[in-house]
């Protein structure tokens, strides 16, 4: 009898060992999960970064630049979002052309008086964004942009790399009627735009390239 009692109490205890293993394995692999979070991150517009207007004109026959920039360029935006998008579609400025900076006082007083001047209520430039097609890594963003008196729409793409915004492209002032504008800077500025054709010009097309960093808060 006691022959027959010793492998019943060894199988016994070797059942119950292993199932115990087992269960105790599955809880340890149910408590070593941690629940995962998401990073969520605010945008807003950044008032102390604030934003960069530059442009980009063009003279002579050869399509020599000539770049600039808006040392003032006052903005306004709506409240903080999760969506760059949705903060760039609240965005609106206004750009006295009177800070207008070429690195040449010369020249800058040529565009002010002679060029915006030229101009019906050009002492500032208004815009707004209108529409914004895109995420939050690029797209293209539709402007109304008032010069001359006129509201007209200007497109520029963008760029998101973190949350600087860059956005380029190039608008006409012919769009603006500011054809008469053009012809009296180039005639101000006389021998400075004139090519080695010995043709004097100035182009109606500017390029531009606005740049901000939005205000990020991530929790």
């Amino acid at each position: 009898m006691k022959k027959l009692l010793l492998p019943i109490a060894v199988i016994t205890a070797f059942t119950i060992t292993s199932c115990g293993g087992e269960e105790n394995s599955e809880l340890s692999g149910e408590y070593s999960e941690q629940p995962v979070t998401e990073e969520i991150c605010f945008y807003s517009y950044d008032e102390t970064v604030g934003a960069q207007v530059r442009w980009t004109a063009f003279k002579t026959s050869e399509k020599k630049a000539v770049g600039g920039q808006f040392d003032r360029v006052n903005v306004t935006s709506g409240e903080k979002s999760t969506k760059i998008t949705d903060v760039l579609e609240t965005i609106k400025f206004n750009i006295p052309t009177s800070s207008t900076n070429t690195a040449n006082e010369d020249r800058d007083a040529k565009i002010i008086t002679s060029f915006f001047g030229a101009m019906t209520e050009t002492d500032i430039i208004l815009g707004q964004v209108k529409s914004v097609t895109g995420d939050d890594k690029n797209g293209t963003c539709i402007f109304y942009l008032t010069l001359n008196n006129i509201e007209k729409e200007a497109t520029l793409d963008y760029v998101v790399e973190d949350a600087t915004i860059k956005l380029t492209g190039e608008i006409d002032m012919v769009d603006w009627s500011a054809e008469g504008a053009v012809s009296s800077l180039n005639e101000v500025c006389g021998e400075l735009h004139t090519g080695e054709d010995g043709v004097t010009k100035t182009w109606s097309v500017v390029e531009l390239a606005i740049e901000t960093t939005l205000k990020k808060d991530c929790h």
